[in-house]
């Protein structure tokens, strides 16, 4: 048997843990998980979150870290292996279907927010979170609108602001009335198209 080194293990444990807390929470919201629940889904006992985190603010923290560094990466990666616009428009649906489908995380921000006077150091690290994403995001925005848009370009922190405000609008809705993932990634796109200059291909002028 092969003997799994400390460290590694440690890793492990706290990946399972992020990954079972963030379905929990995405299923229950925040206040109807608790961290024995945690546990039990992770296949662990409540004294393993406790090795790793100080409580459910520290390991909400976490997951939240974990959605936006896994949702920057796979955004940009979309956006990097593509030559063209409409390869690009491509890869951006389906990264946007990916992400409709995780489940409603705008849902347990919006709750994560509701909670800021009582987490005040989730609230603050959440935020620079939002705005590191928005800075990031502002700049695959901007290299799309160079080489792709038709016309003069739109100003990408503002395109970026509209964007951002439309995806955490459409998961607020969907959640009231369900909409497939794929639905919602077209009208995400269609709002990327229009913006940008482009047609239903993609087809914008090259630059």
């Amino acid at each position: 048997m092969i003997r799994v080194p400390r460290a590694e293990q440690k890793i492990r444990t706290r990946s399972r843990l992020i990954e079972a807390a963030g379905r929990l929470f995405l299923a229950h919201g925040v206040e109807g998980v608790s961290l024995d629940a945690v546990a039990e889904a992770a296949g662990f006992s409540k004294g393993a979150v406790y090795a790793n985190f100080t409580g459910k603010e520290d390991l909400l923290l976490a997951v939240w870290r974990e959605h936006f560094a896994a949702k920057r990466t796979r955004l940009a990666d979309a956006v990097a292996g593509a030559d063209d616009a409409a390869a690009v428009l491509g890869a951006i649906h389906a990264a946007m279907t990916a992400f409709f489908a995780a489940g409603p995380w705008a849902l347990l921000q919006a709750e994560v927010r509701r909670r800021s006077a009582d987490w005040p150091r989730l609230a603050a690290e959440l935020a620079a979170l939002e705005a590191e994403e928005l800075t990031e995001m502002k700049a695959l925005v901007s290299g799309f609108l160079q080489r792709f848009a038709a016309g003069p370009a739109p100003d990408p922190a503002e395109m970026t602001e509209t964007l951002a405000a439309l995806f955490d609008g459409l998961v607020l809705r969907s959640a009231v009335a369900p909409v497939a993932p794929g639905q919602l990634a077209d009208r995400f796109m269609s709002v990327v198209i229009a913006l940008a200059g482009l047609d239903q291909r993609g087809a914008g002028a090259s630059r």
